[in-house]
């Protein structure tokens, strides 16, 4: 998928690159309306360049609040205009920059967070249901794999490091402080009982408490 994005990215900032050298100009300045059988065309490209910047940025993101301002412009009311074009294309180009140099929120963390949260949906509904071994089973192998995604993603080996000492190497390089370390680990230790079926070790109120962890993580670090 990450690599469909970045192909995305250089197809329409060449189609970008094509309009603005033939948009309407006047002695050199981009201030005049496209004319209207060509307006589908570039209100095709305006779409889908404001979708992939929405797609690959966060809700709060300078990227996102700008490309809301230029589709908001008063004279979009009226038509396209080429001074619109030319806004958009130097968003686009310049999330293409950020996203090639990684400064984006990468989409698999997007794609796995999503995942995540709807297995951790399923542990809940175990949880309510009162089904301690089914939730605590669903929602370990959940802790496992995102502690593990969250070291990756902070160059932390994890090939062969069991969860334990991968928490203390998040706290070494500061992903993770020694408290929200603690309290990790305390997940962890459910999950290892429910791993090894030692059911007698933990209670609902500890599953409980590891999903709700969990999302935490998730919400946090993914």
């Amino acid at each position: 998928m990450k690599e469909n994005i970045g192909g995305r990215f250089t197809e329409l900032v060449s189609i970008g690159q094509n309009l603005i050298k033939t948009a309407p100009h006047y002695k050199g300045k981009l201030e005049y309306w496209v004319p209207d059988e060509r307006v589908a065309e570039y209100q095709q490209w305006i779409s889908s360049s404001a979708n992939l910047i929405n797609i690959v940025t966060l809700p709060d993101s300078t990227f996102r609040k700008e490309c809301a301002r230029i589709l908001a412009d008063k004279d979009a009311m009226t038509g396209i205009s080429s001074k619109m074009i030319q806004k958009m294309y130097g968003l686009l180009s310049s999330a293409k920059d950020e996203w090639e140099q990684g400064l984006l929120r990468k989409i698999e963390y997007m794609v796995v967070a999503e995942t995540f949260d709807d297995f951790l949906d399923h542990a809940d509904v175990y949880h309510k249901g009162n089904k301690k071994t089914e939730a605590s089973v669903l929602a370990s192998a959940v802790l496992e794999d995102t502690v593990k995604r969250i070291a990756k993603k902070n160059s932390v080996k994890t090939k062969g490091v069991s969860l334990d000492p991968l928490i203390d190497e998040m706290v070494k390089v500061g992903t993770f402080t020694p408290v929200k370390a603690k309290r990790v680990k305390a997940f962890a230790g459910v999950r290892n009982h429910a791993m090894h079926a030692e059911w007698e070790e933990f209670d609902i109120k500890d599953v409980g408490e590891l999903i709700a962890g969990t999302r935490e993580l998730i919400d946090t670090f993914l």
